[in-house]
């Protein structure tokens, strides 16, 4: 079970990303073609960790195992949806898969809990994110300025 809240006026989310880079490009991906495109990750579930977490969703997602992740930003995340309030808690992680991924862009369909998805996924560089709209916005904007290696950040956004 997904750690998640959903009620008529509110909603809670832990959830968990990984953030590949090779070379001079990053994996970013979109479900179902939204306008927006986010990190790869998804959902934590009722009992397991955030480490835990992001090595199922990138095999999910991604189908590739991980050798190394590295906890970079834990995001506590406040805005409004469809006139409900939510708030979610996030975990970013610089991931390095067991092997080197084809850098081609691709899509493939996701049996997310017996939801099918079309999950679409584009490598860019920092310089083409400029001109991508990447949710939330601060973790893009750490991408392009290579504050995600600068160690653990912690950040409080709202709105």
């Amino acid at each position: 079970m997904d750690l998640k809240i959903k009620t008529e006026e509110q909603e809670f989310h832990g959830r968990t990303c990984g953030i590949i880079k090779q070379g001079n490009n990053f994996l970013i991906m979109r479900v179902d073609n939204t306008p927006y495109y986010h990190i790869p990750g998804g959902h934590i579930e009722i009992g397991e960790d955030s480490k835990q977490a992001i090595i199922r969703e990138i095999k999910e997602e991604i189908g590739c195992d991980v050798q190394e992740l590295n906890l970079f930003a834990i995001q506590e995340n406040f805005w409004t949806k469809n006139n409900k309030t939510c708030h979610g808690i996030e975990f970013y992680y610089i991931i390095k898969p067991k092997y080197e991924l084809e850098i081609r862009d691709y899509q493939r369909i996701e049996d997310d809990k017996g939801e099918e998805k079309l999950l679409d996924f584009k490598w860019v560089t920092a310089e083409e994110l400029k001109n991508i709209d990447l949710r939330p916005s601060n973790i893009r904007d750490m991408l392009i300025n290579g504050e995600y290696l600068k160690g653990l950040t912690h950040i409080i956004k709202r709105g």
